[in-house]
């Protein structure tokens, strides 16, 4: 253990030897479940390690990035994992010190209380009913300063959308967010350039800190080994943030394992380790498929000016569809819209006066796996459901209505064959003919379920609160135990549950702590 009094967020500059660690408590991974269970139980007087693959990053460090060289250090894959199916998906992950909360887009939805009391109608999980569950929303919201974005940085493009939506009559409202003193830059995915973006890495991280525990960035757990149903041991490199190569070993023996690697990485590490813990361990992943519809207008937009995911619509939600804001630089926007020659020179001149907005679909019916692949990554697949599809063109249609309403000259959907509509009775054409999921140009986020709770070991990989049903010493905490698509924005759900959980681990340590 380091000597007490110095910073115990540690990275690979840090370290000069080889780690060996007997905490009470070792998390592996740092995002939303992994910080707030650090922060909690490190506060209850547990003795914590956390273990971050990825590097610890600030202001201080990503301010003058380029939205694209931000790829290279805050995303998995260079932001390019993908989900394999019909058509790949892309699926965005964090690599970081507070995982994919420094690149996410800082919206913060309560989980439905009709999700809630569908989890315990149908896994039977117990104490985190609508009532139960409030008070970890607020303690959450309180964390990490969640407040309603300001219509002075939503920007044109959102406020664009807006003006559609209310000739329409369609409920529409401004996001929360989890920030302080944002000034609407419109960098919030490629890690906030003035920190005014409330991620985890800098609330939850350094509380836990504060009260003794030991992160060390740069970390990668390899090995987990277990010997009857304990866990024993974890072994790992320090890697060096340049090379990604291993500079030394650590190790750590605790006395309760926390997995909070996320939905893909959590199943894909046990697997890799042969923990197969239970047939559902990396199966019904669920993901929001995603689309993104722009349109051209006479006026000038700047969509990348303000804050990108400011503002939804909800009109549809009760059908699975939520629409919410989206906007990208040029040089990330451009690319991705496929055009050449003459096309793509008209589409880069008029960037400035286009306007865009996400239609995300709740996946229902999931039909997604993480196991372990044959080159030490994990091997994602997914299915779209034929119903999910409906609903994905359903979207883009209302969508377009309401671009139409605002003024725009012509809309492009991202469906293949249905590039741009000139008009508004040009969008029946998207309910002519089937349109096959390979058509979509669509993209995935917020991955949950692949080792969901629930109080039927056959049914579930964990408990209610997390507890690994068929090992006595090891939790998850992340995403992984969501059991369904929530149909809106997870981290606020993933932190509460964290938090009621790791205060369930706090009060039973005499049991769970040997």
């Amino acid at each position: 253990m380091p000597a007490e009094g110095i910073n115990m967020l540690f990275t690979y500059k840090d370290i000069t030897k080889d780690i060996f660690e007997q905490p009470d408590v070792c998390i592996i991974g740092s995002g939303a479940g992994g910080a707030v269970m650090a922060d909690v139980l490190s506060g209850a007087g547990l003795d914590v390690v956390v273990l971050e693959e990825g590097g610890y990053y600030t202001k201080d460090r990503y301010s003058n990035y380029k939205p694209y060289e931000s790829f290279k250090i805050l995303y998995r894959d260079y932001g390019a994992t993908l989900a394999f199916g019909r058509i790949p998906i892309m699926l965005p992950l964090g690599r970081a010190v507070g995982g994919t909360t420094v690149i996410n887009s800082g919206t913060c939805f309560r989980t439905p209380d009709s999700v809630l009391n569908d989890w315990a109608e149908t896994f039977g999980i117990i104490k985190a009913s609508p009532i139960d569950m409030e008070p970890y929303f607020e303690r959450v919201e309180k964390t990490i300063n969640v407040v309603p974005v300001d219509p002075e940085i939503l920007g044109r493009n959102g406020l664009v959308f807006k003006r559609g939506a209310d000739a329409l009559g369609l409920s529409n409202g401004m996001l929360k967010h989890n920030m302080i003193n944002c000034h609407g830059c419109g960098r919030c995915v490629f890690g906030c350039p003035t920190d005014a973006k409330q991620a985890v890495h800098l609330n939850f991280i350094p509380s836990a800190v504060k009260h003794g525990a030991r992160v060390y960035a740069n970390a990668r757990a390899d090995r987990i080994r277990v010997e009857g149903r304990t866990v024993k041991e974890i072994t790992g490199s320090i890697l060096n943030e340049e090379t990604d190569n291993r500079i030394y070993s650590i190790s750590v023996k605790p006395k309760l394992l926390i997995m909070s690697a996320g939905a893909v990485y959590t199943p894909y590490m046990l697997d890799r380790n042969n923990l197969r813990i239970s047939p559902e361990l990396g199966r019904n992943l669920a993901i929001h498929p995603a689309v993104r519809v722009t349109a051209m207008f006479d006026e000038l937009i700047e969509g990348y000016k303000g804050v990108p995911q400011g503002n939804y619509m909800d009109a549809y939600a009760s059908e699975g569809i939520m629409h919410e804001g989206i906007f990208v630089p040029p040089e990330i926007g451009l690319p991705v819209m496929g055009k050449l020659g003459f096309k793509g020179k008209e589409l880069a001149s008029n960037y400035n006066r286009t306007a865009a907005f996400g239609v995300m679909v709740s996946d229902k019916n999931s039909f997604g796996s993480v196991r372990a692949g044959v080159d030490n990554r994990p091997f994602i697949t997914y299915s779209l459901h034929p119903y999910d599809i409906k609903k994905m063109i359903k979207g883009i249609a209302v969508a377009s209505e309401v671009f139409f309403a605002a003024g725009a000259k012509s809309v492009n959907t991202s469906v293949f064959g249905f590039n741009e509509l000139k008009t508004p009775d040009d969008i029946s054409r998207l309910f002519e003919k089937k349109i096959s999921a390979t058509a979509f140009e669509m993209m995935a986020f917020h991955p949950l379920g692949t080792a969901r709770m629930g109080e039927m070991p056959g049914h579930s990989v964990v408990d209610s609160f997390g507890k690994v049903h068929v090992i006595d010493n090891m939790f998850i905490s992340d995403g992984s135990i969501v059991p369904t698509s929530l149909g809106v924005n997870p981290q606020i759900t993933i932190m509460s549950l964290s938090m009621r959980n790791a205060e369930h681990i706090a009060e039973n340590r005499s049991k769970l702590i040997k």
